[in-house]
């Protein structure tokens, strides 16, 4: 905590004592001031926890009207040839002068169609094995299949519908035993959700290997960290991601060592996008594209809070780069000319050379330790430090401009967190973590959720076509 001075105490001080504390209480304000003043448009401060509403938009006005836009495929119900049911309105009498039609041969129908959901019903099902005595005086049973283990048990349908609530739309195990209790008349014990998540854990052992060895085999991949409660205390969900593939790990920290656990950036020899932890740079075998979303974030805020005109410049330099990558792609070409690589160069050098010139240099605020650095000195240090990881995108055009794709992958897990609450086991946030990355991969491979998880249940998981 630090002290408190009374007026009597300050006059008794000396100039150098006075100017430390001058140099402490002016670090705070600032410190104070950009809390005040940082959002999710300026930050890495998600929308949730922001001060600010409403929240400014980083993305570029596209002029287009709001709902689906031209070309959209969009989606409405289509009525269908054969329908399950159909109820018929006979006609009896004319409404104009009321004369009997029933006699009349039928010209034809109006047809509209209901696309409703049954009752949901539990059906039971009894299996029985018969049994056969020998007349050497053995009685012999016939075999029950595997998958009919115990005297009574839930089916596939149903342990897919509470893996479902659970670990797609992040629901409790408490609330998950109501809602089916309310469908289907028969409440689900929470140990049992809680085992059904277990064997899908288990059954998904094979496929989550697979695609960590497909992962490491990509030519880019996406990296990014995030906490997450179990048993009351932050550990850490680690996501690896591409187009194809999502894969989640829980650890207990989250630095190079659990990278190392996981297994997939030791072997991982393309490009990793992320947003510049220091352990991923650990990493020297694989190339590195920093997220340039957080770099346009931290620039408005100093472009916005600080005026500081080196920002905006450097700003419109990596958007402007953007857009002549976009365009070189729009017109089949996988590389920019020369030319425009030596100038997207050298404004880069040069905007952030300029900008640490004409900064002030660090002060001390102590008599030891190191020199206290601004946050524009701290990100134009490391612009410069890392200009092609954060070049990337333009070196090769398969890298993203940005880490947006971990950034949504991450986003689903945190609102199991929001929705749920802590995860009440290492084991269960394992499990989640499992079952949610094959979801993810399923959905980013237009299959169907359902039929997915059912086909793990039953042992044959989902297998992309080159595994």
């Amino acid at each position: 905590m630090e002290k408190k001075y009374e007026a009597s105490d300050l006059m008794n001080l000396t100039n150098p004592e006075l100017i430390a504390i001058i140099l402490t209480l002016q670090e705070k304000i600032i410190r104070l001031e950009e809390m005040i003043h940082k959002d999710s448009h300026n930050s890495h401060i998600p929308p949730s926890q922001s001060l600010h509403f409403p929240i400014k938009n980083l993305r570029e006005k596209t002029g287009g009207k709001p709902g689906g836009q031209t070309g959209h495929p969009g989606k409405t119900l289509q009525m269908v040839n054969q329908p399950d049911h159909i109820i018929k309105y006979q006609v009896t009498r004319c409404e104009r002068c009321g004369k009997d039609l029933s006699a009349v041969p039928v010209e034809g129908c109006e047809r509209r169609q209901v696309f409703d959901i049954p009752a949901i019903v539990c059906e039971v099902t009894e299996h029985q094995a018969e049994k056969k005595k020998c007349s050497c005086g053995h009685l012999t049973t016939a075999m029950f299949p595997k998958a009919i283990s115990a005297p009574v048990q839930y089916g596939n349908n149903f342990q897919c519908l509470l893996t479902i609530l659970s670990a797609y739309e992040y629901m409790s195990y408490d609330r998950i035993s109501e809602l089916v209790e309310q469908l289907t008349g028969y409440r689900v014990n929470e140990s049992t959700v809680c085992s059904f998540q277990g064997k899908l854990y288990h059954n998904l052992a094979d496929f989550e290997e697979k695609s960590k060895v497909q992962l490491t085999q990509s030519e880019v991949i996406h990296n990014d960290e995030t906490g997450i409660p179990v048993e009351g205390k932050q550990q850490w969900l680690h996501v690896t991601s591409t187009n194809e593939l999502t894969h989640y790990a829980v650890d207990t920290k989250r630095g190079k060592e659990t990278t190392d656990r996981i297994g997939i950036l030791p072997l991982f020899h393309g490009t990793t996008v992320h947003d510049g932890w220091k352990a991923y740079f650990g990493y020297k075998e694989c190339r590195h594209a920093l997220c340039n979303a957080h770099h346009l974030r931290e620039l408005t805020f100093f472009e916005e809070e600080e005026k500081a005109i080196w920002a905006t410049s450097f700003k419109n330099l990596l958007l402007s780069a953007k857009a002549q990558v976009a365009k070189a792609r729009d017109v089949g070409r996988d590389h920019l000319d020369l030319a425009s690589l030596q100038s997207i160069e050298s404004q880069y050098q040069g905007i952030l050379e300029g900008a640490k010139a004409s900064l002030p240099p660090p002060l001390r605020t102590g008599k030891r330790g190191k020199l206290k650095k601004t946050r524009q000195q701290n990100l134009i240090e490391r612009l410069l430090e890392h200009k092609e990881s954060a070049l990337a995108f333009v070196y090769d055009f398969r890298v993203p401009f940005d880490n947006n794709l971990a950034e949504r992958d991450i986003r689903m897990m945190k609102l199991k967190d929001k929705v749920s609450g802590t995860f009440r086991s290492p084991h269960g946030a394992e499990c989640f973590a499992r079952i949610r990355g094959y979801i993810s991969t399923v959905r980013k491979n237009g299959g169907n959720v359902f039929e997915e998880i059912k086909n793990a249940f039953c042992g044959q998981p989902f297998l992309l076509q080159n595994w």
